[in-house]
């Protein structure tokens, strides 16, 4: 199976799992398309997921799913995006917003030491940390919403998933998340609050993920925005697949 072939497939594992959280919602039309939301309200947290495959009467009940709930959301489809899915979303008042791009990169187990800074969320504290750290990351102002500490407790109790966090001085400062399908290790909520940024710290978080992604899988795989996929060129990943995005949302 290709490199592109596993990310798709962590992919869309990892939207399920997302689907699944106790205020989001599911409509898998077929594996892997559908709507997976998880009820929060920003673009970026619900997916409309189509394949080369998809129809117009399918878009017309994801896009439907969504209207229903008044979930801002993005689209796209995998591995391309086709012409006449194109033009059923523009008709529905999406648009071009904006180019992912889907990345690899290749683990190892270096036997290093440990990272004293970086831990493991075991317990409800930790849930609270990576939370603090996931949600600062993203640019949302504290304190961390009840909402988005459930979800993360949601994220936290789910047996694919390991969520981590870099913490100094006792402050939570990066956050990410690997979710495991057969044979592939998935990167994913992978951000660090403004005032830590540009000191090497993701990169300290990205070597202890590279070697615990190395225990399940050869390859990490992530989906970078076009401001992250710089940074996670320097660290040694490679271009997999180019992944247009729409959305009518004004996040974008």
């Amino acid at each position: 199976m290709s490199k592109t072939r596993h990310f798709i497939e962590n992919f869309t594992s990892a939207l399920r799992m997302l689907g699944k959280t106790p205020e989001g919602g599911l409509l898998e039309l077929r594996r892997g398309i559908g709507a997976f939301a998880t009820g929060m309200p920003f673009a970026g947290e619900n997916y409309a997921l189509f394949d080369s495959c998809s129809s117009k009467e399918e878009v017309s009940k994801v896009l439907d799913f969504f209207a229903d709930r008044k979930f801002p959301f993005i689209s796209m489809q995998l591995p391309e995006l086709k012409n006449e899915i194109r033009e059923a979303l523009e008709s529905r008042g999406l648009s071009l917003r904006a180019e992912y791009l889907a990345m690899s990169i290749s683990c190892s187990s270096s036997g290093r030491e440990p990272d004293s800074y970086v831990k493991f969320v075991c317990e409800r504290s930790d849930e609270e940390k990576w939370a603090e750290a996931a949600w600062t990351g993203f640019d949302g102002e504290l304190p961390v919403t009840d909402n988005y500490n459930n979800f993360a407790a949601y994220l936290s109790s789910r047996p694919e998933n390991r969520l981590y966090y870099l913490e100094k001085e006792g402050v939570p400062l990066c956050s990410a998340l690997l979710h495991s399908t057969d044979r592939t290790c998935g990167l994913y909520y992978f951000a660090t609050r403004p005032e830590a940024r540009r000191q090497g710290l993701a990169a300290r978080l990205m070597d202890t993920l590279t070697e615990h992604a190395s225990d399940h899988s050869e390859n990490l795989v992530l989906l970078a925005t076009e401001i992250g996929a710089k940074m996670y060129k320097s660290y040694g990943f490679k271009d997999l697949l180019k992944v247009p995005v729409l959305s009518g949302s004004d996040e974008f």
